[in-house]
Order: structure tokens, then C-alpha cells, then sequence
């Protein structure tokens, strides 16, 4: 395998079957700046080194499954093959809501994917491959419109990642055949494209603090990351030898929920957050309970969980390990209170994420948007943590929007008008 020489986590990268030279202004309108072959061609390489495409063979990427990275040495030209194609629909029949009108459609997204990625494999840029088939939910039959593909990229993109576009063949046919509803979204996909490119530094920030999850290999806090995100928690996945030393001004809430038992330097690390003022979330519970011998006093005791005092904070101990990784995400929020790092109202469809803002500009802070289902016809509220007094409005499909900021107690509120596919919102 040659050294990669270019960065997959900030090109648009398509892999395309049996490529002509005359697919090359499909690939220009479609913003693709990287074309992954399954052959080398040289007519293919010479017509989209003319466009300004790079080609990559197949001796030039790694693609591997989740399971196969811990043991993938060099994983600098890796592609994960894993993720779901992204969208909104009803719930699984067997958690329908017969009835409530606070039931949310469910949502497929990768946000949580790419976190952890990042989380786990610091050295590795955090690029998904998965392609439109069975393994991501797909029906087979079925295929998703061709207008998806532009949610499937910023899907990726907006939690810091990237996604190899994969179509399938009906689409490839749809877009050389020039069908107008296929080049009509395969245009709208190039601008959502070359926006996202342009924009970059935007969505390559660390999440705020205020919730932080520590994340291991496996399918334990992958699941509860999962539910994290969706529910709007907007947690910084870390690991736990990557946990750094206490600041309670930014980390209200640190969840050490499904880990391993913990080294002695990182279980000393775990506990002096407590000690600081944070709240220490753990399900190690009774004979696993690496966290005895500290000097917690216990305050409350629920059926659940128990209450106890450390130091200025506080430590919370499950009693099993967690059985519904949704109920448990709103519980991180509530314990997080006013300081939670973000929170929408009516948000449905939609996932967001607070991070810190490019440096060198006047930007401190960033929320970040997707909608997963239908356009929003009403306005959407949305609040972060801080006290800022401006904020703009940042999107593919729009020029940029200033927005009133209004003080909430420790939070800053934005209305977002008719919300459609991404929202990126600057507060300075």
C-alpha cells in the first residue's frame, strides 16, 4: 500500500464503477474532488487530473470493519466500514408509541460514530465507508432517493468527519443518462459540497466539555455515545488515559458509565473531577465498584442509583449496569441542569452539536444543526452555553443571516428560521 498524500477527511471522495472519461463533468458538478477506483485507468487519470480530480487505486485505502482497528497498525489511509443510512422515519414497530404527541420519529445518523472514531483513534482521520446496501439498513429493493446522498455527507461532516460517497447502480445510470430529477439533487449536492469544503474549520472543533463520556473499544459506551448524541447531549467522547485534570468551569458531568475498571492513575484522575465539583456518573456498582475506598459519603438513595458527596461534587452510582441507554442520556442532562452545553425545543428530526469555533477568528463558539427529516416550516429555538452577544447564521443553502442573541441565564438563544438540511451558527 503507497503512503496516502492527501487528507480523505477534508475531500469529497466518490467511489464510482466503471469510469469514462466522459463521467469527468459529472464528477466536477457533483464538487467530487477525489474519485476511489476499484482500477487504475490512465485515460481516467489523465481526464480528472485535467479537472483538478484526484484518483486513487485500490492498493491506495484501507477499508476495515470497526473490530479490525485495534489491530491495524498504521491507520493513517483507513476507511471504516460501518454507519447507517442516514434519515428519519417511525419508530421500529416494536417501539411504537400508540399514543402522545411528544413521541420523535427515529432517527438513523453516524454523528456518534464519527466522535467516537476520534475519540479511540486520535491518530486517525475519522472517514466512513459504508456503502447503500442491507448492512446500512437499506431494504434491499428499496434504494434511498439519490437526494439523500447530500444528508449521508453532512451527516459525516457535521460531527468532524467525512464519508466516502457510495451510489448504487440505478443512481450511477440515473446521473450519465442526465435524468433531470437525478441532476437537479446531484447539483444541489455540489454546492451542499463545496460549502462544506470551503467551511471546514467549522466543523473540525472539539465538542464542549460540559458532558464528557469516556468511550472504550466495544459495543458498550459506542451504544451509549449513540443515544447521547441523539438526544442532544452534545457530549466530548474521551478516552479514559486521554482524561485530562479537572476544570469544573467547563466539565459539569463526567460519565464513566460501561468502562473497563480503571487504572489507578486514571481512577485517581476519575475522582479528583468529583473533588473539583463535577458530577461523576458510574454504573460500577457493589463487587465492581471500582470507585470504594474514596471518601464518598452517601447523601440520597434511590431504587436506581445512589447519591454521594465527594470533595465540592458529587458521585452517582447506577446499580446495574445501563439498560436503556435513551433514558440514561436524558438523566446526564438533567444532572448537567442550566449548563448543559446546548438544547433545541420541538427539535423532532434534528441533532446538534456545540463546539468551540475556528481560532484566529472572531467566532467563540459554534452550534451545529442537521436535520434528518423534512424541512422545518416553523422556526426552531436553540440555546448554548456561554454569553455571547452575536451570532450568525451559516448555511449551504442560504447567504449568511444575523441573528438576534438573547440572554438566558447562563445560555445565549437564537431562533433558526425554516431549518431544511444543516445550521451552522457562529456566536461571538
Amino acid at each position: 500500500m503507497s503512503n496516502l498524500p492527501i487528507d480523505l477527511s477534508a475531500e469529497v471522495v466518490l467511489r464510482w464503477d466503471a469510469p469514462a472519461p466522459e463521467h469527468v463533468p459529472l464528477f466536477t458538478e457533483g464538487g467530487i474532488t477525489v474519485l476511489w477506483l476499484a482500477k487504475r485507468d490512465g485515460r481516467m487519470d489523465k481526464a480528472c487530473a485535467a479537472a483538478g480530480i484526484r484518483v486513487l487505486g485500490p492498493g491506495d485505502v484501507r477499508l476495515l470493519k470497526p473490530d479490525q482497528l485495534e489491530s491495524a497498525g498504521d491507520r493513517s489511509a483507513v476507511v471504516v466500514k460501518d454507519g447507517v443510512w442516514s434519515g428519519a422515519g417511525d419508530l421500529p414497530r416494536e417501539e411504537a408509541v400508540t399514543a402522545g404527541a411528544t413521541a420523535r420519529p427515529w432517527v438513523e445518523a453516524n454523528g456518534f460514530r464519527v466522535g467516537y472514531l476520534r475519540a479511540l483513534y486520535p491518530e486517525m482521520r475519522p472517514v466512513l465507508g459504508y456503502r447503500i446496501d442491507a448492512e446500512a439498513g437499506v431494504k434491499p429493493g428499496k434504494p434511498p432517493a439519490l437526494s439523500s446522498l447530500e444528508l449521508a455527507l453532512v451527516d459525516a461532516w457535521a460531527a468532524g468527519g467525512n464519508y466516502v460517497l457510495s451510489l448504487t447502480a440505478e443512481h450511477q445510470r440515473e446521473l450519465i443518462s442526465g435524468r433531470p430529477e437525478a441532476r437537479a439533487a446531484w447539483r444541489a449536492f455540489g454546492r451542499t459540497a463545496r460549502w462544506l469544503r470551503a467551511n471546514v474549520a467549522l466543523f473540525r472543533q472539539p465538542a464542549f466539555p460540559n458532558i464528557t463520556m469516556l468511550v472504550e473499544s466495544g459495543e458498550t459506551t459506542a451504544e451509549l455515545a449513540s443515544l447521547m448524541y441523539r438526544q442532544n447531549a452534545s457530549p466530548r467522547l474521551v478516552r479514559p488515559v486521554d482524561l485530562t485534570a479537572p476544570d469544573p468551569q467547563s466539565c459539569r458531568v463526567l460519565v464513566t458509565a460501561g468502562i473497563r475498571p480503571p487504572s489507578a492513575e486514571v481512577r485517581a484522575r476519575i475522582l479528583a473531577h468529583a473533588e473539583a465539583g463535577a458530577t461523576v456518573v458510574t454504573d460500577a456498582y457493589g463487587e465492581k465498584a471500582w470507585w470504594s475506598g474514596s471518601p464518598c459519603k452517601l447523601a440520597r438513595a434511590f431504587e436506581d442509583r445512589e447519591f454521594y458527596t465527594l470533595g465540592g461534587g458529587r458521585l452517582v452510582a447506577y446499580k446495574e449496569a445501563i439498560q436503556d441507554p435513551g433514558d440514561f442520556a436524558f438523566d446526564m442532562i438533567d444532572l448537567a441542569g442550566p449548563e448543559r452545553a446546548m438544547r433545541l425545543w420541538d427539535y423532532g428530526t434534528v441533532i446538534a452539536l456545540a463546539t468551540s469555533a475556528p481560532g484566529g477568528g472572531p467566532a467563540k463558539a459554534v452550534l451545529c444543526a442537521v436535520n434528518y427529516g423534512h424541512p422545518f416550516p416553523w422556526d426552531l429555538v436553540a440555546q448554548i452555553n456561554g454569553q455571547f452577544s452575536e451570532a450568525t447564521l451559516l448555511r449551504p443553502d442560504g447567504k449568511p443571516l444575523a441573528l438576534k442573541v438573547a440572554r438566558r441565564g447562563p445560555n445565549s438563544e437564537v431562533v433558526l428560521p425554516a431549518l431544511k438540511l444543516l445550521a451552522v451558527v457562529a456566536f461571538r
